[in-house]
């Protein structure tokens, strides 16, 4: 309940109560003024004046910066295997496939552990400090950040918030300095070259792929899983797939390229098509200014590898539907213009782009007829009429027969809209 008695230690108006009673949850906040409004570019700080009008805004809930020592620890054991549906290691799509021997860690920290760490690893002397560490700045300084590390392919750990998300929300971090392979011919960061997207894969090449995933919204609690499990669950993604031979392209600041050298993502999941079992949905990507045709694989630029940027995604009220209105923003400095700071933002109607699983309580799931689809997809329905999903944040590196290498993240901030 963290997050929930946060945000009702800090809302304070009437509106909050609603809040507050139906747990944290409500959808109803107005769109409030021109700052902060509903595509987040404000600049409200929801601060008071002297017992005066409190002006309309965000204002931060809670924040984890990283000075406060090293994360608690914990200690590994057996796996054991999740049953988080069809696509889950065990699941009912692998029939057939034994999950592997393996080990997870899990560890609130933050304040009122309003964050969790889970990690996966298959090695019985695994120990969270080398998957999950604060450790100083890569880029100098007194600062500490955290430092998310898989030291083989077959471990994964992520960072999610302990709690669902409310409905309106605006969360922020640091993310940079990654080092995942490089998506050139060769091992592509991986230790021996050979490895396996086994036992869930076992013909594919891992070394093909390597990334992480800088911040995304799940439609169900994160966690380490095959690569499989996170494609069906995904809303809104910022995420980087270092991989070869190119199968996407990347905008260079005046073409689109066939490259998979440090892409950044921008992505929407596309709720009006039929996940194709292995890979999911459809992209709706960001890039070159505007969202591309469903299904165009394209990056809005390219990422520098010993370099921070900072990424925001927000859940607010649409003004033109009854749904939600998300923004993604990416600012940094980039490959396309090396030398200069720049923004890269992104809107997307999640009612009118039938936004995967988008509805996250009734109010907004009885606004959804349009996007519903009652065909059964692994023995459910892909959106049932009334369906609503909670939404999760999470960033790390959830796969656990892919990805090898370590990124640094700090100032992981839960904005709230104050009335």
């Amino acid at each position: 309940m963290a997050l929930i008695r946060l945000l009702c230690a800090t809302l304070l108006v009437a509106s909050s109560a609603v809040a507050c009673r139906d747990g944290g949850s409500s959808s109803g906040p107005s769109s409030g003024g021109t700052n902060g409004g509903t595509n987040g570019g404000g600049d409200g700080d929801g601060g008071g004046n002297g017992g005066g009008p409190i002006t309309p805004g965000w204002t931060v809930l809670v924040r984890e910066d990283f000075e406060g020592g090293a994360l608690p620890s914990a200690a590994f054991a057996p796996d054991p295997v999740p049953d988080d549906g069809p696509f889950s290691d065990g699941g009912a799509f692998f029939e057939g496939v034994t999950p592997p021997a393996a080990f997870r860690a899990t560890q609130r920290f933050g304040q009122d552990g309003w964050l969790t760490v889970e990690s996966y690893s298959r090695r019985a002397t695994a120990s969270l400090a080398e998957h999950a560490a604060v450790l100083d700045d890569p880029a100098g300084g007194a600062n500490h950040v955290l430092r998310l590390r898989s030291p083989q392919h077959t471990d994964g750990t992520v960072v999610r918030p302990t709690e669902p998300l409310p409905a309106r929300y605006r969360v922020s971090l640091r993310v940079g300095f990654p080092s995942f392979g490089d998506g050139k011919p060769g091992r592509n960061g991986y230790d021996a070259g050979s490895e396996t997207a086994e036992p869930w894969w076992p013909a594919e090449d891992a070394t093909s792929q390597n990334g992480f995933y800088w911040l995304t919204i799940l439609d169900a609690q994160p966690r380490p899983h095959n690569n499989t499990w996170i494609h069906h669950h995904r809303k809104i993604v910022v995420d980087s797939d270092n991989h070869h031979p190119p199968w996407m392209e990347i905008w260079n600041g005046s073409a689109f390229v066939a490259s998979g050298e440090h892409p950044i993502m921008v992505i929407a999941l596309d709720g009006t098509k039929t996940p194709h079992p292995k890979t999911g949905l459809p992209f709706l990507s960001y890039a070159n200014g505007a969202w591309q045709q469903s299904g165009a694989i394209r990056a809005v630029d390219a990422y520098l590898p010993g370099t921070w940027y900072r990424v925001t995604i927000e859940r607010a009220p649409s003004t033109t539907s009854s749904g939600p209105s998300y923004a993604i923003e990416v600012s940094g400095r980039f490959a396309s213009r090396p030398d200069e700071d720049r923004t890269y933002r992104a809107t997307v109607d999640g009612s009118a782009a039938c936004v995967w699983h988008y509805p996250v309580d009734a109010a907004e799931a009885a606004g959804a007829q349009g996007c519903t689809n009652a065909a059964p997809f692994y023995g459910a329905p892909l959106w049932p009429a009334g369906g609503s999903w909670p939404e999760w944040f999470m960033f790390g590196d959830p796969h656990v027969n892919y990805y090898e290498g370590e990124v640094f993240y700090d100032d992981v901030a839960l904005e709230m809209w104050r009335e």
